[in-house]
């Protein structure tokens, strides 16, 4: 699992990519799979500031996610520090914490 720390700009598009890769640095295929993951304030809230949305099959053959937040869902977060993680349900039933960390949502000016 890595950390990393993102930042979201309010009321712009968010995306990021993963490429998953096994311990000889072969890309892993997960076209089979799913994935999840929200922002939220705490780790410990119950209330979800915002969940990704995951594009596996595109490209998931050479081991690439791509998680996306859209404009209206970064306009309708607060600003200031959250956390986040991203997990792999993947198809035998095992889910994997790929990446955790803070991310930063910066406010919008121009509305």
């Amino acid at each position: 699992m890595a950390i990393h720390d993102i930042t979201i700009q309010q009321g712009a598009s968010f995306a990021k990519t993963l490429t998953l890769k096994d311990s000889n640095n072969a890309v892993i295929n997960v076209s089979g799979d799913t994935f999840s993951g929200q922002v939220r304030k705490l780790h410990s809230s119950t209330d979800i500031e915002a969940t990704f949305t995951f594009d596996s099959a595109t490209n998931g053959s050479s081991g690439i996610v791509t998680w996306t937040l859209t404009p209206a869902q970064t306009r309708a977060m607060g600003t200031g520090k959250f956390v986040y993680d991203v997990e792999w349900n993947k198809s035998s039933g095992d889910v994997v914490r790929l990446i955790e960390g803070v991310a930063d949502t910066t406010p919008e000016v121009t509305r």
